[in-house]
C-alpha cells in the first residue's frame, strides 16, 4: 500500500501500531503497519508493488512521523523496543 493510503487509514483509525522490522543488517528497514484486526500492511514504492526499503531507522521513522504515527515498534529478531518519532 501508498503512504498516501495508508495516512489516510491511519487518520480513519485503523492501525494499533507501526514497526519497523530490518530486511536485513546490510540493506536497511521496512515499515509495517498493524491493524486493530491484527492485520499486517506494508509500506510500498510508489510506482511498484514492491517494499519501500530506508537505509536507516530515521529514514523510517520520520515517515511513520509523516503519517501521523507518535511512536515506533522497532524489532531485530528477539529484541525489541519502542522510540518515540
Amino acid at each position: 500500500m501508498q503512504e498516501r493510503e495508508i495516512k489516510l487509514l491511519f487518520k480513519a483509525g485503523v492501525f494499533d501500531s507501526c514497526q519497523a522490522i530490518p530486511v536485513s543488517m546490510a540493506r536497511g528497514w521496512t515499515l509495517k503497519f498493524v491493524t486493530k484486526q491484527d492485520e499486517v500492511i506494508t509500506l510500498n514504492l510508489q510506482r511498484s508493488k514492491e517494499e519501500r526499503e530506508f537505509k536507516s531507522l530515521d529514514g523510517a521513522a520520520a515517515v511513520a512521523r509523516r503519517i501521523g504515527f507518535e511512536w515506533l515498534n522497532v524489532q531485530i529478531g528477539d529484541l525489541k523496543w519502542r522510540e518515540k518519532v
